[in-house]
């Protein structure tokens, strides 16, 4: 994997192809072929790789005591800031029809179900209470995917600067799915 993103990041992911990658990694051809049958297969490796680290970066950067807001209103601060410009993801997102990160953020086959999995964890006990009444685990789920998706698209003027989308997320997205949401700051805290 190493490998791969290194030769995509230098040549792009046409002329990485699954021979040059195997033979920078020390492997054989058949060997990565094993381990990836099709470059589609190395391409969804790679997203779901860099995903995993941006969450685990997001996780990283939150206070110990942080709460479901903070973590929503941060998490999507950094998608809509930072996963937008991630240079590998830029460049694999080329294969894409549409050719954006959205696109390929939105082909990453488990998306939808571990946000979904993360909230029906959540649903034994503190969710219950913090979701508006009515909403179910794959309802908050799915809204925060698309949520995601449109941020990552542009679609919302300004998105990628982190105080846009701080202000974004506390004003409309929080208020969709808490029942009881902070009340939304200015730029100066207030």
């Amino acid at each position: 994997m190493d490998a791969a993103e290194r030769s995509i990041l230098q040549r792009g992911f046409q002329a990485s192809t699954m021979e040059l990658i195997a033979q920078e990694a020390g492997y054989s051809r058949a060997a990565m072929y094993r381990q990836f049958p099709s470059r589609q297969h190395l391409l969804e490796a790679l997203v779901a790789r860099k995903t995993h680290r941006h969450q685990t970066e997001i996780v990283s950067r939150l206070p110990e005591n942080a709460d479901l807001a903070e973590i929503l209103v941060e998490g999507l601060v950094i998608v809509a800031s930072e996963l937008v410009h991630d240079p590998l993801l830029q460049t694999l997102s080329e294969q894409t029809d549409e050719g954006t990160v959205a696109h390929l953020v939105a082909g990453a086959a488990r998306l939808p179900e571990l946000v979904e999995q993360l909230f029906e964890a959540m649903d034994d006990g503190e969710a219950g209470a913090v979701f508006r009444p009515g909403l179910r685990p794959g309802d908050v789920g799915q809204f925060l995917v698309t949520t995601s998706l449109s941020m990552l698209l542009g679609v919302i003027p300004g998105i990628d600067d982190p105080e846009t989308a701080r202000r974004y997320v506390q004003t409309f997205v929080l208020p969709a799915i808490l029942a009881e949401p902070p009340a939304p700051r200015d730029v100066f805290g207030r």
